[in-house]
């Protein structure tokens, strides 16, 4: 018979705690960063674990605010200097050197306009109730799902991998921008606050995958043990309402995400502007240039490396969550048609246990079918891994186009000054 105590054994191990850990203080880092910033000021509260609303002393308040100001005011000088410099440009050049200029604006116009997002995002009253519920949505299916059938935790290391690649050359960047002696500081809160929203997003991506997993756990054992039996024990009958109704709850939650915070993902798909341009460099660098190799693998890594590949790795982490998801879904989906046969042999057919089983197994099924869990990346597109490789195939065929220009104008450059 299904024990939760047996799978809470399970879950003690060493692997196991080392995935729990890991959601624990991925979590506590975002709150963390969230309370010392002042982002959406929400308060955990671990006797009712739930988030609640916090209001900070006014004082207190304002000087976050200034400060928050004089970070952005600081390039006032850089953006003045750029309104004359798009000026000459409009009258002067008519070449490749136009072309990169333009692109280059546009990145910044892009950059501007989503950092604005960001920043009320972390700050507005409405989308701080939205993650207020989103949270505790996560926090209550999560504490159901181990009271009422116990949670192993998975983890995936193919993820891991590339998540931990896309970290490594987010700091390579960030130091090189740091360092860089066009220091700009709205680039560099940009990466650092959108890398923070994504983490969250990352972060619930694995929550999700952890959810249907147990529920396909459960399920396998509910058909191992109930295969052989004369009838399906009331006991039984209670978990499979309380996991169809939790699943319904999921759904639920999904798509509200997927409608509130789809600014998100069409952030991380505008990218592509940033990534090819700094792929046209990065190619520029590696055909034409005549440096040596320890300089050019210098140059690239110091100056266009992280910018352009950045994007293509969170388009491809999105992807692969997206696939995972729809595999475990329609996993979960077989094994809940399983489910409903053996409901149907064994019961009898009055029972009005198998009639409500039936109403949720139909409404289940029915949401699957009309509406299935994936990610939404920009314009109702589904942000899978064969998007992603065409996202990939874009940003070169784009950059190799760019370079195809530049060579035509006789501009290529013999050393990569462009990234010096």
């Amino acid at each position: 018979m299904w024990n939760t105590a047996d799978i809470n054994l399970l879950s003690g191990g060493f692997a196991q705690s080392i995935y729990r850990r890991f959601f624990q203080c991925t979590a506590w880092l975002l709150y963390g960063i969230a309370r010392v910033c002042h982002f959406l000021k929400l308060r955990y509260n671990a006797e009712h674990m739930r988030m609640e609303e916090i209001q900070y002393h006014h004082m207190i308040s304002k000087i976050v605010v200034t400060v928050k100001f004089v970070f952005v005011l600081l390039d006032l000088q850089s953006y003045l200097v750029l309104t004359l410099v798009l000026w000459l440009h409009i009258f002067r050049v008519e070449n490749s050197g136009g072309q990169n200029y333009m692109i280059g604006l546009l990145v910044q116009g892009l950059i501007i306009s989503d950092l604005r997002r960001i920043f009320i995002f972390l700050h507005s009253f409405d989308d701080r109730k939205l993650i207020k519920h989103i949270i505790n949505e996560i926090f209550y299916i999560t504490q159901t799902i181990k009271r009422k059938f116990g949670m192993i935790y998975h983890f995936e290391m193919c993820l891991l991998c590339v998540y931990s690649c896309k970290l490594y050359l987010l700091y390579i960047m960030l130091e090189a921008m740091w360092y860089h002696m066009t220091f700009i500081w709205i680039n560099f809160l940009y990466w650092l606050l959108l890398e923070y929203c994504i983490l969250g997003y990352f972060i619930y991506q694995l929550i999700l995958l952890n959810w249907y997993r147990n529920f396909s756990y459960f399920l396998q054992r509910f058909l191992e043990y109930n295969r052989y039996t004369s009838c399906i024990s009331a006991h039984y009958h209670r978990r499979l309402l309380l996991l169809f109704k939790l699943h319904l709850r999921i759904i639920h939650l999904h798509k509200c995400i997927q409608e509130r915070v789809a600014w998100l993902p069409a952030a991380i798909y505008l990218t592509i502007f940033t990534s090819i341009f700094n792929m046209t460099l990065f190619l520029e660098c590696i055909i034409y240039s005549d440096d040596e190799i320890e300089d050019k693998m210098y140059i690239i890594a110091d100056g266009c490396l992280g910018p352009a590949f950045i994007p293509i790795l969170n388009v491809l982490i999105i992807g692969i969550c997206t696939d995972r998801i729809r595999s475990e879904e329609l996993a979960l989906q077989q094994q809940i048609i399983l489910v409903n046969i053996l409901c149907v042999r064994k019961a009898n057919p009055n029972d009005f246990r198998l009639k409500v089983l039936n109403n949720e197994h139909t409404a289940l099924i029915v949401h699957q079918k009309l509406e299935p869990l994936h990610n939404v990346i920009i314009l109702h597109t589904i942000g899978d891994r064969e998007f992603a490789f065409d996202y990939f195939l874009t940003v070169i065929v784009t950059a190799l186009s760019f370079i195809q220009y530049t060579v035509s104008t006789n501009r290529v450059y013999k050393v990569c000054v462009t990234h010096k």
